[in-house]
């Protein structure tokens, strides 16, 4: 990931404080090659409980108040990294204990890799698009 760090403070901003688009725009116009790798679950109360559980054995302390918006805001910045990003890994990470698997990679924007069983929470970020796209793989599949 590429971080552009505050004048001020030194310290990097978060994707959102800078915007997606924009830093993905700005890696390509220095000549970067963007790879964003994007990990979730299906339920921000999910990823509460397992902070709790990371909370209770000395791990960093997050606002759980600030998990839904930074959800919500991450899902939806998602499309934006889509348009943007030169490589999206997209994983799903809801199981526990079973570590994430890539459900959908997308180079320069296009769909090149959906799994058979793709999370409800990856058909609801992409819609129609990523419903349709996969059954034209389907077809090319059935073809050879």
């Amino acid at each position: 990931m590429i971080l552009v760090g505050h004048a001020q403070s030194r310290q990097p901003p978060s994707i959102v404080e800078v915007g997606v688009e924009r830093l993905l725009e700005r890696a390509g116009e220095a000549g970067f090659t963007t790879k964003v790798v994007f990990i979730s679950t299906e339920d921000p109360n999910l990823n509460a409980g397992r902070i709790l559980v990371r909370m209770s054995h000395g791990g960093q302390a997050v606002p759980l108040r600030t998990i839904p918006e930074s959800y919500e805001e991450s899902m939806k910045s998602l499309p934006e990294a889509r348009r943007h990003a030169d490589d999206l890994l997209v994983y799903d990470n809801t199981p526990n204990g079973k570590g994430h698997r890539l459900v959908a990679r997308f180079i320069a924007g296009e769909l090149v890799k959906t799994t058979h069983s793709t999370p409800e929470w990856v058909k609801d970020v992409f819609g129609p698009e990523l419903r349709s796209e996969k059954k034209q793989q389907e077809k090319s599949t059935r073809a050879r």
